[in-house]
C-alpha cells in the first residue's frame, strides 16, 4: 500500500493549505460554490433585508471564528476525515471518487508514515460533498470544529421540527434531552454524517401534514445523504404523494423529480465519472466486513441481521442477508394490516419505514440509531401515561447500556427498535379505519 500511495503522490501537486490561498479554486471548480448554494438551499429567496437573515450571517461568522481561533479537543482523524479529504480533493480540482489521487493528497497532509496511513472512504453521494465543499478551505482541525458546530445546529433544528406543537416548557426541555442521548454524543464526537438524514426526516414529519412543498423537497433530498438509511424513506414519500392524488402531492412530486435531476446534473463537475465510480465504491463496501463472508468481522456493526447470524447461525454475511430479507417480508406483512392508517397519517408511515430500515439494514453502527429520537418524539404525542413511561424507558436504556457496557450495549438499541415497531403498529391499529383515498380527496 505504501508504494501505491507513493506513486500516486508523485502525480499530485502538494497543496497550499493556508486559509486565504484555498479561497482560490482551480479553474474546473471555480463556479461550484454558486451551484452548491442553490442546491443546498434551493428554496430560500432573499428579496429584502430582515433580521432573520442578519442573524444567520452573524451565526455563520461566529462559527467560522470559533473554528479558526478557538482550540478544541474535537478529534479530526476519525469518521470526519473521510468527508474532509473528499472536500479537500474537491477544492483542489481532484475528482471526488478518484481514490488513488485523494489518498495521495490525504497522505501529504496527514504527516503519517506510509505504512500506518489509512484513509476512510466517503461512501455517500456527490451532492453531500458539494454541500460541504467549504470544509476543504480550512485546516483539518478547524474543519472538524466547524463540522461539529454544523451538526449541533442540524440536531437542534431536528428537535425544533419534531416538537412542533409541544407546550413551550416541554419543547425547551427536549433540546438538552436530545443532546445527551448517547448515540448523539458519539456521532458528534467522531464527526459522523447522519445528522442531515435526521434533519431530513424531521422536516418531513412537519412538511407532509402541513402540505409544505418546499420543505417536503428539502427533507426528501436530505434523506438521500445516506442512501442505506434514506432509500426506503424516499420511496415512502414518493408513494405517499402518489396515493394522495392531491394538488399538493402533484406539486411536491414534480418538484422532487426536478430537484433530483438537478442534483444528478451538478454532480458531474465534482466527478465526471461519478455514475460509474460511486456505484463501484458502494459495491466494495463489503471490505468493511473483511475479505470473507464472515459477518463477525464487522465487529462494530450494530444491526439485527448480523447479530442474529452471529448468535444462531454460522455468522456469515450471506446468512445475515437472508435474515434481513425475512425480516423485511415480515414487517411488510405486519404493516400491510394497517396500511389504510399509514396512508392517512404521514407521520406513522415515515416512522414505520424508518423503523423497518433500522431493523433490516445489514450496515448500521450505533450512531445511526440517533434516528430513534424521531419515533420516540412522534409517539409521545397523544400517548397514554403507560406508553409515555415505556417511551421514556426506550429513551434512557440505550444511553445507560452503552455507557456501562460499551459496544456490548448495542443490544439495547435493537430491543428498543423492536419495541418501537410494536408501538407504531399499535398506534396505527388504533386509528379509525377510513379509506385513505377518501381522506385525501380534498384537492387543495
Amino acid at each position: 500500500m505504501a508504494s501505491r500511495i507513493w506513486l500516486a503522490h508523485r502525480q499530485v501537486r502538494k497543496p497550499d493549505l493556508s486559509f486565504s490561498d484555498n479561497l482560490l479554486f482551480s479553474q474546473r471548480t471555480v463556479w461550484l460554490p454558486v451551484l452548491v448554494f442553490h442546491s443546498s438551499i434551493p428554496f430560500v429567496q432573499v428579496s429584502r433585508f430582515n433580521w432573520e437573515n442578519f442573524l444567520v450571517v452573524i451565526l455563520a461568522i461566529l462559527m467560522v471564528t470559533v473554528a479558526l481561533y478557538v482550540r478544541t479537543d474535537i478529534p479530526s482523524n476519525q469518521d470526519f476525515s473521510g468527508l474532509y479529504y473528499a472536500d479537500l480533493a474537491l477544492v483542489h480540482g481532484i475528482q471526488v471518487y478518484d481514490i488513488p489521487k485523494i489518498e495521495a493528497l490525504a497522505f501529504q497532509v496527514s504527516n503519517v508514515p506510509a505504512d500506518k496511513f489509512q484513509m476512510p472512504r466517503f461512501l455517500y453521494p456527490p451532492w453531500y460533498i458539494l454541500s460541504t465543499f467549504y470544509l476543504g478551505w480550512f485546516s483539518m482541525d478547524a474543519a472538524a470544529t466547524l463540522w461539529f458546530e454544523i451538526n449541533l445546529i442540524l440536531l437542534f433544528l431536528s428537535i425544533w421540527f419534531l416538537t412542533d406543537g409541544w407546550p413551550g416548557r416541554l419543547r425547551l426541555i427536549a433540546f438538552p434531552l436530545g443532546l445527551i442521548f448517547l448515540p448523539v454524543i458519539g456521532s458528534l464526537t467522531v464527526g459522523q454524517f447522519v445528522f442531515p438524514v435526521l434533519l431530513g426526516v424531521s422536516i418531513l414529519m412537519y412538511a407532509l401534514p402541513n402540505e409544505h412543498v418546499a420543505l417536503t423537497v428539502l427533507g426528501t433530498v436530505l434523506t438521500t445523504f445516506k442512501p442505506h438509511l434514506g432509500a426506503l424513506l424516499v420511496l415512502s414519500v414518493l408513494g405517499y404523494l402518489i396515493v394522495s392524488r392531491s394538488n399538493f402531492g402533484q406539486r411536491a412530486l414534480r418538484s422532487i423529480i426536478l430537484v433530483g435531476v438537478f442534483l444528478i446534473a451538478i454532480s458531474f463537475p465534482a466527478d465526471s465519472h461519478w455514475l460509474i465510480r460511486y456505484p463501484s465504491l458502494l459495491l466494495g463496501i463489503s471490505s468493511n466486513y473483511g475479505q470473507s463472508e464472515n459477518a463477525a468481522l464487522c465487529v462494530k456493526c450494530a444491526n439485527l441481521p448480523i447479530s442474529l447470524s452471529r448468535w444462531f447461525l454460522d455468522g456469515s454475511l450471506s446468512k445475515a442477508a437472508l435474515i434481513a430479507l425475512a425480516l423485511l417480508i415480515a414487517l411488510i406483512g405486519l404493516f400491510f394490516l394497517v396500511r389504510f392508517a399509514l396512508l392517512k397519517d404521514s407521520d406513522l408511515l415515515l416512522n414505520a419505514t424508518l423503523i423497518t430500515t433500522l431493523i433490516i439494514s445489514p450496515y448500521l453502527f450505533n450512531y445511526d440509531f440517533i434516528l430513534l429520537l424521531i419515533p420516540i418524539a412522534i409517539l409521545l404525542r397523544d400517548s397514554s401515561l403507560t406508553r409515555k413511561m415505556i417511551l421514556s424507558i426506550c429513551y434512557l436504556v440505550p444511553t445507560l447500556a452503552l455507557g456501562w457496557y460499551g459496544r456490548a450495549g448495542n443490544i439495547a438499541l435493537l430491543i428498543v427498535t423492536l419495541i418501537l415497531a410494536v408501538l407504531i403498529f399499535l398506534r396505527a391499529k388504533s386509528q379509525v379505519d377510513v379509506p385513505a383515498l377518501t381522506a385525501y380527496n380534498t384537492n387543495n
